[in-house]
């Protein structure tokens, strides 16, 4: 049974597709985004470029002013589709909890602050600012700040993606594979007793 919850973010809490929201004045904003994370994503998220960076790529891709950019990526921060029941149970704080995520430093300065993470969150651990992208090692950091010192299979994580699921069970944690809110609430009763 979990004695410590360790929550993904996109994809798990919210839609993770925030950032693809065309503005008016280019249509074109989804694939020129997805181009720009093709190329930029693995630095970015890591901490090797900033949110300046992305910006000035984007702007050579579309043409849109780097102030406008910012507004436009400011605005779809504020724009986040939460999963209603993952974000329901993240909510609750049923037990110790921290939130995980790779993430560049938009998500630290326009979603944490905007959406007041820290106050559901015991700990906010994200990989831009630790300098790496492993899931194993973020989930390490955040039971290290949650000071968790019992063992690994009491700390459930919970994520959209099975590879990162099955790298934490393969260390020695508990891991749950979310793939929506209806498998989440049917399965909920079981994961944390």
């Amino acid at each position: 049974m979990a004695v410590v919850l360790l929550w993904d973010f996109g994809d798990t809490l919210v839609d993770e597709r925030w950032m693809l929201r065309a503005p008016a004045e280019y249509r074109g904003w989804p694939s020129a985004w997805r181009a720009v994370m093709a190329t930029h994503a693995d630095d970015w998220n890591v901490g090797r470029v900033s949110e300046r960076d992305v910006f000035r790529a984007l702007h050579a891709r579309t043409g849109l002013g780097v102030d406008a950019i910012e507004q436009h990526a400011a605005e779809c921060c504020r724009s986040i589709r939460f999963h209603p029941f993952a974000w329901q149970v993240a909510t609750e704080r049923r037990l110790p909890q921290a939130l995980v995520t790779v993430n560049p430093d938009l998500f630290v300065s326009r979603v944490a602050a905007t959406y007041d993470l820290g106050q559901y969150f015991d700990a906010v651990v994200v990989s831009c600012v630790e300098g790496t992208d492993d899931k194993t090692a973020l989930c390490e950091i955040a039971l290290d700040r949650l000071g968790f010192t019992g063992p690994r299979s009491a700390a459930l994580l919970i994520d959209n993606r099975q590879d990162l699921t099955d790298g934490w069970r393969q260390s020695g944690g508990a891991a749950y594979w979310y793939r929506d809110d209806a498998a989440l609430a049917a399965d909920l009763p079981t994961l944390l007793g």
